[in-house]
């Protein structure tokens, strides 16, 4: 389990999923009544669970495979835990018990009720960007203690994980437009040091060039002068990764920023020297990324509220 928290503050951390049998079912619920929906989904898996003779072992999960979003009809699994080799198969239609597989996730614990869980997942995903990992598939809310074991709302507990894979860089979101976030992104990276050295409209290229739609797009490509020349005096060919490069995209109602990390120089030529350089160059994509956020409006997606569950 993530350590202790106090409200307001997320304890998160990257861990691999515990394998093993789960009853599953498929179930698609109202966004508007997504707590009515789950809660008669989840009765009726502890009810196929009965039935089937199958001991169930842990807390129950539903994973969301759908955007949250007013009057939307989502698709969601929920699955509990069971012990294996148990009960028969027959768990009626919709459902099966399946093999859940260890994959590595970033989780934190949301101590309280259903309709504040959206600051976990802002935490969480402000966590990734900073953290240089990326969502590798739809998040898993389980229950570990719920209106089942207490009356109080303020006793749930409820864990939040996302499935994670590497990313290229630190990335931050924020709650402007596009036009707004590129202009306070050309200020921060100024501010802390860098010099645009191109820049590219991806979306007007691509309509332009193949009649392609893509939403707004542009990469920068900065560099801070001085420490280009020392990493070009290590290695020539360094010239290969230069200039560092930043993506601004419109990201749903709001818009992201990425950068690409620059220890990928010294991973990708072995070069210890390049350390120093690289290190100092992440340094300033940090100023210039905190001082973004602290420019910007907070970042709409907060993640899924809940109405409470109830089974």
């Amino acid at each position: 389990m993530t350590g202790g928290r106090h409200e307001n503050t997320y304890d998160i951390d990257v861990v691999e999923t515990v394998p093993g049998a789960v009853l599953e079912l498929h179930r698609s619920v109202r966004a508007g009544r997504i707590g009515e929906d789950i809660g008669a989904g989840l009765a009726d898996l502890y009810a196929r669970a009965a039935k089937a003779g199958l001991p169930v072992t842990g807390p129950p999960s539903v994973t969301y495979l759908g955007d949250m979003a007013p009057g939307a009809i989502l698709d969601v699994e929920l699955d509990v835990p069971v012990a294996a080799g148990t009960g028969h198969a027959d768990v009626g239609a919709g459902a099966r018990v399946t093999g859940r597989r260890a994959l590595p996730v970033a989780r934190t614990v949301h101590l309280g009720a259903y309709d504040r869980l959206g600051a976990a997942y802002t935490a969480l995903e402000k966590w990734l960007g900073r953290h240089d990992f990326r969502a590798g598939g739809p998040p898993t809310e389980t229950y570990l203690v719920g209106p089942d074991a207490t009356a109080d709302p303020a006793g749930y507990r409820t864990e939040i994980a996302i499935p994670v894979v590497p990313a290229l860089g630190p990335t931050v979101r924020v709650g402007d437009d596009f036009a707004t976030t590129v202009h306070r992104t050309r200020d921060a990276l100024t501010a802390n040091g860098f010099g645009v050295l191109t820049e590219t409209d991806v979306r007007t290229t691509l309509r332009d060039r193949i009649g392609a739609e893509l939403e707004d797009y542009l990469i920068l490509g900065v560099c801070v002068p001085e420490l280009a020349k020392q990493a070009l005096d290590i290695d020539r060919q360094i010239g290969l990764l230069l200039p560092c490069t930043v993506v601004v995209r419109r990201d749903g109602a709001g818009t992201a920023v990425t950068a690409l990390d620059p220890a990928i120089m010294v991973r990708a030529t072995g070069h210890a020297e390049l350390e120093p350089i690289a290190a100092e160059v992440r340094s300033r994509l940090d100023g210039a990324f905190d001082a973004l956020m602290a420019s910007a409006s907070p970042d709409p997606s907060t993640g899924p509220d809940r109405e409470p569950i109830r089974r």
